[in-house]
């Protein structure tokens, strides 16, 4: 009875023992299948905001554009007998750049004109005759409203023969002839197309601050690679209505007669001067996450840092105001932003 009890004693302790060397095993195997995270600390350059000068002063570019610019098409149909202009031409307002065939409407006209002749004479004689009594005053009358409504009718065939000669609506040059003369031309068939660069015009598009920086009128300067030295330029309109970006059209315009010209489709940089200087809260441009639209910044709270929406006011080449969203002397994350997200744990170098 001893003996047996000896046995099963120690058949328990094997077991025991057998059970705790598994249990540690395997809370060594779970630790191994769950290592601990370590909390990476990125290392960043900061700066503290604060209060600075911005010169309302900007510069935007734009391709400049002619202030007049028209398709020269034919309001008629027929023939071209007759072309005057070819690529490069100079022509005048009202000045005749080509001829239709009218020939049509001369026969037309010859007709008219003879059916007129003959009502005056009618008229002539129904007078003569109403003073000896062999014809009646509407006779007359009806002679008159003849010659009217064919007086009307040359007056049609005329402007049709008119329409025949195609002229200038204004001064300019001439570009891209896409005629050949002897061929047929419809209604509405591009001939030609007439440029004035006598003046050009820039259109920009200003954000919300810029917008009210400025007014109509305003002069500004045109710069260019080929300019030796800036033009004088004007404002000469300010949308009162935002487009979908929230940017506010203003056309630029200036007289291009002197020596030194542009040509239409060339860059060019409108500079706006202001001598005004504004006080504002300033952060570096560096420290946007996103356009000054939708601007975000990393906040460094301790040793973390925060993802935090601000409101933009002027912006600079180097810095931007801040109108909302951040206080004078707390830091913004300017350097390593691609690394971190909200609540990054954060080493600033100096």
């Amino acid at each position: 009875m001893k003996k047996k009890i000896i046995t099963i004693g120690t058949i328990l302790l094997i077991a025991g023992s057998i059970g705790f060397v598994l249990a540690r095993n395997k809370s060594k195997i779970d630790a191994a299948a769950k290592p601990v995270k370590e909390k990476i600390i990125i290392p960043v350059k900061a700066h503290e905001a604060q209060t600075d000068t911005f010169n309302t002063s900007f510069s935007i570019n734009g391709t400049t554009v002619p202030s007049r610019e028209v398709k020269i098409a034919s309001e008629v149909q027929g023939k071209l007998i007759a072309l005057y202009i070819k690529n490069g031409d100079l022509v005048k307002a009202g000045q005749t750049i080509a001829v239709l065939d009218a020939s049509a409407y001369n026969v037309q006209l010859n007709s008219v004109e003879a059916s007129i002749a003959k009502a005056k004479l009618d008229l002539t004689r129904y007078t003569k005759l109403i003073e000896m009594g062999g014809a009646t005053p509407m006779q007359a009358e009806s002679a008159e409203l003849q010659i009217a409504s064919l007086q009307a009718e040359k007056k049609q065939v005329l402007d049709q023969i008119d329409h025949m000669k195609i002229r200038a609506p204004f001064t300019g040059k001439i570009e891209n002839v896409s005629v050949e003369l002897g061929s047929f031309v419809s209604y509405g068939t591009v001939l030609s197309q007439l440029i004035d660069n006598s003046s050009l015009k820039i259109d920009v598009y200003l954000s919300e601050q810029e917008a009210f920086q400025v007014k109509q009128g305003q002069n500004v300067t045109i710069s260019s690679v080929v300019l030796t030295q800036p033009k004088t330029a004007k404002i000469s309109m300010i949308s009162d209505k935002a487009d979908a970006s929230g940017k506010f059209l203003a056309e630029v315009s200036f007289s291009n007669t002197d020596k030194e010209q542009l040509k239409a489709g060339m860059l060019a940089d409108v500079h706006f001067a202001s001598d005004a200087v504004e006080t504002g809260l300033s952060v570096p441009v560096s420290a946007l996450l996103a356009s000054s639209k939708d601007a975000k910044v990393f906040v460094v709270k301790g040793n973390v840092v925060e993802l935090r929406n601000i409101k933009t006011g002027i912006v600079t080449s180097d810095k931007v105001e801040v109108i909302e969203g951040l206080q004078p002397g707390e830091q913004v994350v300017i350097s390593g932003l691609l690394n971190l997200e909200n609540g990054s744990a954060v080493s600033i170098n100096k």
